[in-house]
């Protein structure tokens, strides 16, 4: 695998992180909120800009170990996990 595949797979391993952390938040604090009473408008858009910050940060400070991507095709359940269908096809196709 050269480099710029490697870069390509952490990347979108990250945006896969940071959306998957997005959506676990803004999850969280609605549910959170919706116990305590009815949710404005307002409140709801600070939710998702603030998870949307914090997401950001946290794919931000996580760092990605290069020698998952590199493995051999045998383990295509755990790298397939980032984007199954674009990361399993080129897997498959090396």
């Amino acid at each position: 695998m050269n480099k710029n595949e490697l870069k390509s797979l952490i990347k979108s391993a990250k945006k896969k992180l940071k959306a998957d952390v997005k959506q676990s938040v803004i999850k969280e604090l609605t549910e959170i909120t919706g116990k305590l009473g009815s949710q404005p408008k307002k409140v709801s858009k600070e939710i998702k800009k603030g998870a949307e910050r914090l997401a950001k940060r946290i794919a931000g400070e996580i760092k990605i170990d290069k020698s998952v991507f590199a493995e051999p095709a045998s383990d295509v359940t755990v790298i397939a996990s980032a984007k199954p269908a674009r990361i399993a096809k080129k897997i498959i196709t090396q």
